[in-house]
C-alpha cells in the first residue's frame, strides 16, 4: 500500500473548501492562520505553515471543489482541467455521449455560455488556490531569514504561479501576440479589499510577469529543501514550471536553462509501461522514474472513496467507473495513431483493433495508457502525473530550436526519442520543420496529460476534425481556425456581476 502523509488544519480546510460564496474571489479574512497567532511562543510556526502548504497540495486533488450539495462527477481537482482541455482539441475524442460527462467539452456546446457551470469550476478552483497561497505569503516579512520558513513561502509562491498558469491560458489567447490583451484579475497578498471589489483584468503580460517573479523567488527560496514525497514541490519542479512559462513566452534560452535543471538526475524510463500486459497497465504510479511531481492517492483519499469521482473513472478503458459502465472510452485521433511507427512502444498505448480485456470491451482506438489500479476491483487508487522528465526533454529541444541552435535541438530530441522508438533516427530538420517534429513527440508522449489544447494555442494551430477517414463523432465534427474564440473560456457571469472592474465585453 502506498503511503503519504497529508497534514491539514481543519480550520484551514473549512475556509479553503467553502467555494460557493457570493464572490469567487473571496476577500473575507481567513480564520485559519493569523500573524498574531504565529507570534504566540506556544505555537510552532513552522508546523502550522507546513500544514497550510499541505492544504495547497491537497487542493490539487480535492473532491467537490465547488462545495455543492449535488457533486459534479468531474469535480476532482486539477486533472479535471487536463481532461476537459484535451477533449477540446483534435487528439482526444469520446466514443459516446452516455452519461454526458465531458461531452459538452468535446462537442464545444459549452463554449458560448457565460453561465456554464464548468467555467465557474475552473475559475473557482484556480482562484481558491491563489487565495490560500496569498494567505500564507502575506505572513512573511521582507526581512524573514529563517531558511526553513522561506522554503515554505517558496512553495506557496510557486503554487500561486501554477494557478495563474492555467487561468491566463484558459481565459485568453497565448502570450506571443496577445501580451497587451486582458487576461484575468491579478490578486496578490497585498491586494486591498477596495481593490478586490473592482478589480479589472490584468493584461497577459502582467500575469506572465507575476508568474515569472513568483517562480524565480520560489526557486531561490526553496533551495536545499528535501521533500518527503513527489506530491510536493522541490527546486527541480519549480524549474520545470519556469521552463513551461518561458516556453510559452518563446524565450528559448531560459526554457533550455530551466528544463535542463529540472530533469537533472531523472530518466525518461518506461520500465513499467507494459501496455501489452493488461493486468499491469503502468501509467498510474508516482514511483515511475520520470515522474517528477504527482498527485499521490491513498485508500482514504476522497476521490478514491468516491468510487467514480476521479480521473481514472473517466479515462481508464479497463477501470471501474464511467468509461466502462457507459462505454465512454477516451480515444486517440486516428490520424495521430496512424502516424506512430510500429517500432514505437507508445503505439501500444492505444487499441489498434477492437478487443476485450479484463472483461471489458475495448473499441478500436481506445486508450490503454491509463491502466486499472487493481484488476477486477472497484478501487481507483491511481496516481496522476503533474510533471515528467520526458516533458522537460521536449521543452529543452524546442527551446534550442527557438534559440536557433538546431543541432542541440536535434541531439536532445534524439536522446529522448530513442528511448521510445529504437528505430528512431536523428532528425536533420531545422526551424519550423524541427519544431513540428518536437510537437509530434509532445502529442504522442503527453497524450491525456493536459497539454494538447494549450500547445495548440501556443503554436497557433487550428482544430481539424473533418478530414477524410476521421474517427471523431458526427455530432462533434467541427473545425476551428487558429486563435478562434473556442480557444478562450468565458469568464463566469456571476464574477462579472460581483466584480464590476471586469468589462462585460468578455472575452
Amino acid at each position: 500500500m502506498k503511503t503519504l502523509k497529508y497534514i491539514l488544519l481543519l480550520s484551514f480546510v473549512a475556509v479553503m473548501f467553502s467555494a460557493c460564496s457570493d464572490s469567487f474571489l473571496n476577500t473575507e479574512p481567513t480564520s485559519s492562520i493569523t500573524t498574531d497567532r504565529l507570534q504566540n511562543p506556544a505555537v510552532d510556526k513552522e508546523q502550522v505553515l507546513i500544514s497550510q502548504v499541505g492544504g495547497l497540495y491537497s487542493w490539487l486533488m480535492q473532491y467537490n471543489t465547488m462545495n455543492l450539495n449535488t457533486v459534479r462527477h468531474t469535480d476532482f481537482g486539477v486533472y479535471n482541467i487536463f481532461i476537459t482541455t484535451d477533449l477540446m482539441n483534435t487528439d482526444m475524442l469520446m466514443n459516446t455521449s452516455n452519461y454526458g460527462w465531458y461531452y459538452n467539452c468535446y462537442d464545444f456546446s459549452d463554449r458560448p455560455s457565460y453561465e456554464y457551470t464548468d467555467n465557474f469550476m475552473y475559475w473557482n478552483f484556480c482562484y481558491r488556490l491563489i487565495y490560500n497561497a496569498n494567505r500564507i505569503i502575506e505572513l512573511f516579512s521582507e526581512e524573514e531569514a529563517d531558511l526553513d520558513l522561506l522554503r515554505l513561502k517558496g512553495q506557496a509562491l510557486a503554487m500561486r504561479a501554477y494557478a495563474y498558469y492555467y487561468l491566463v491560458q484558459l481565459y485568453q489567447h497565448t502570450y506571443v501576440g496577445h501580451q497587451n490583451e486582458p487576461a484575468v484579475p491579478l490578486v496578490l497578498e497585498t491586494s486591498t479589499m477596495d481593490e478586490l471589489r473592482s478589480n479589472p483584468r490584468a493584461t497577459v503580460e502582467v500575469i506572465y510577469e507575476q508568474m515569472e517573479k513568483d517562480l524565480l523567488a520560489a526557486y531561490d527560496n526553496i533551495e536545499g529543501y528535501t521533500r518527503t514525497d513527489k506530491n510536493q514541490l522541490n527546486q527541480q519542479v519549480v524549474a520545470g514550471l519556469l521552463a513551461r512559462v518561458y516556453l510559452n513566452m518563446e524565450n528559448g534560452t531560459e526554457a533550455v536553462k530551466y528544463a535542463k535543471l529540472a530533469r537533472a538526475g531523472y530518466t525518461p524510463s518506461i520500465t513499467q509501461w507494459d501496455y501489452t500486459n493488461r493486468t499491469l497497465g503502468g501509467f498510474m504510479n508516482y514511483a515511475e522514474p520520470d515522474w517528477m511531481w504527482a498527485i499521490i492517492t491513498t485508500a482514504q483519499s476522497r476521490i478514491v472513496t468516491s468510487g467514480i469521482v476521479n480521473p481514472i473513472s473517466h479515462l481508464g478503458s479497463m477501470s471501474y467507473g464511467y468509461t466502462t459502465a457507459g462505454q465512454m472510452q477516451k480515444m486517440i485521433d486516428v490520424k495521430l495513431l496512424n502516424s506512430i511507427p510500429t517500432s514505437d512502444i507508445r503505439g501500444n498505448a492505444f487499441a489498434r483493433t477492437a478487443t476485450n480485456a479484463l472483461g471489458y470491451p475495448i473499441p478500436l482506438h481506445s486508450n490503454l495508457k491509463f491502466g486499472p489500479y487493481q484488476v477486477g476491483s472497484d478501487e481507483n487508487q491511481n496516481d496522476y502525473p503533474l510533471m515528467r522528465a520526458s516533458e522537460m526533454y521536449l521543452i529543452e529541444a524546442e527551446g534550442h530550436m527557438l534559440s536557433g541552435n538546431n543541432t542541440e535541438a536535434q541531439n536532445v530530441l534524439y536522446e529522448f526519442a530513442i528511448t521510445r522508438d529504437p528505430a528512431y533516427t536523428k532528425s536533420t530538420s531545422t526551424g519550423a520543420a524541427l519544431r513540428a517534429e518536437i510537437y509530434w513527440q509532445r502529442r504522442v508522449e503527453l497524450w491525456g496529460e493536459g497539454f494538447s489544447y494549450f500547445d495548440h494555442k501556443r503554436l497557433k494551430l487550428p482544430i481539424e476534425r473533418t478530414y477524410a477517414g476521421t474517427n471523431h463523432r458526427g455530432d462533434a465534427l467541427f473545425d476551428h481556425p487558429a486563435e478562434g474564440d473556442v480557444f478562450r473560456f468565458r469568464i463566469p457571469r456571476q464574477e462579472m456581476i460581483n466584480n464590476p472592474g471586469i468589462e462585460s465585453n468578455n472575452p
